[in-house]
């Protein structure tokens, strides 16, 4: 005989259809307190936890943007003192293209080699939705929580589809995994150049930073994942302007990915490269003591672990790690144990 908790999982889907068939005009209606999402082709994509309000996670539905009732969700907001403890400490990176080890698999590896965050992609460009992969990202959560491991998920907007940019961003942080589990923060990754008008990419990552900041509230933790000064120093035709003291209004740490791999692997480069990056961060942004979270890589084209260790150390981080977990030298980790935390 159906439990009680399956036959309220049945009602809940059969009234989001039905919702959905009748709203109509309804679900278009001016904007409010309520977000916008984008709803799945395979309406209600996930009910993750039909007892929870805050579960169903959304896509897209003929391309057309429609409004969901209802409660906002959040996610849980840290305890109190921890705001900044996923970005303390080691980390490492995985990305949508990961998929060659389990969650498992990745998670152990994590675990092996003392990291303390991992850092978690949920959706790309060819995201046919909001999240590119439910389950494999409630896996990840839940199995790096059991192992004592921070999760921020992180999305890359292209500029490009403001709504669809927000859409992302907001069901990374709704997410929750089945038994209850919420990612620890969020990170979004501003980098990309589509947009040709800087101007208008400029003025669109502000809005995005600020809407969302807006959304989730002053207590959820929030990264800017950004191109390090040094590289545009360097290609002068990236991001000019890049707004960096404007977007510290909306976050709590930065995180420059500051992949000096790409411009040389020698001893000298690899700790000026890093060491420079942050120094001239906090110059931009005007806070000597603003908190970074390292960003270094590629790893397996980063042979001086140590120096970029180091530099992390020199510049006073609250933490730091390699891009990516996949792709880490295991004769690397001995050498990032130095960046774990006690916390």
């Amino acid at each position: 005989m159906p439990n009680r908790t399956w036959m309220l999982g049945v009602a809940v889907v059969f009234l989001a259809l039905a919702s959905l068939a009748l709203a109509g005009s309804a679900l278009s209606g001016p904007e409010g307190d309520t977000p916008r999402w984008m709803l799945g082709a395979d309406v209600g994509t996930k009910i993750l936890d039909a007892g929870r309000q805050h579960t169903l996670t959304i896509d897209r539905l003929d391309g057309e943007h429609l409004r969901l009732h209802g409660p906002k969700p959040q996610a849980a907001p840290p305890a109190p003192g921890e705001g900044l403890a996923a970005f303390e400490g080691l980390s490492t990176w995985i990305d949508t293209y990961d998929t060659d080890l389990t969650p498992a698999q990745q998670v152990d590896l994590a675990a092996a080699n003392g990291v303390q965050a991992i850092y978690l992609q949920v959706s790309r460009e060819s995201t046919n939705g909001a999240l590119h992969d439910h389950d494999r990202l409630a896996e990840v959560i839940e199995l790096a929580h059991d192992a004592g491991i921070r999760v921020m998920v992180w999305t890359i907007p292209a500029f490009e589809d403001p709504e669809l940019d927000l859409a992302r961003a907001k069901a990374a942080m709704a997410f929750v995994t089945p038994r209850g589990d919420r990612p620890d923060a969020f990170g979004l990754d501003i980098e990309v150049d589509d947009l040709a008008d800087v101007a208008l990419r400029t003025e669109r990552v502000l809005e995005l930073s600020a809407e969302l900041r807006d959304w989730v509230g002053p207590d959820y933790p929030m990264a800017a994942v950004v191109l390090p000064p040094m590289q545009l120093e360097v290609n002068t035709t990236w991001w000019p302007g890049f707004p960096y003291a404007a977007l510290a209004e909306h976050y709590d740490v930065f995180v420059p990915m500051s992949y000096s791999s790409y411009r040389g692997t020698d001893t000298v480069i690899t700790h000026q490269w890093n060491h420079d990056n942050v120094v001239r961060l906090r110059q931009l942004v005007g806070d000597p003591d603003l908190p970074v979270h390292l960003a270094g890589g590629i790893a397996d084209r980063l042979p001086e672990v140590a120096t970029f260790v180091q530099a992390a150390q020199d510049t006073g981080v609250i933490g730091a790690g390699l891009y990516d977990l996949h792709t880490t030298p295991p004769a690397a980790w001995t050498a990032l144990q130095a960046l774990r935390t006690d916390g």
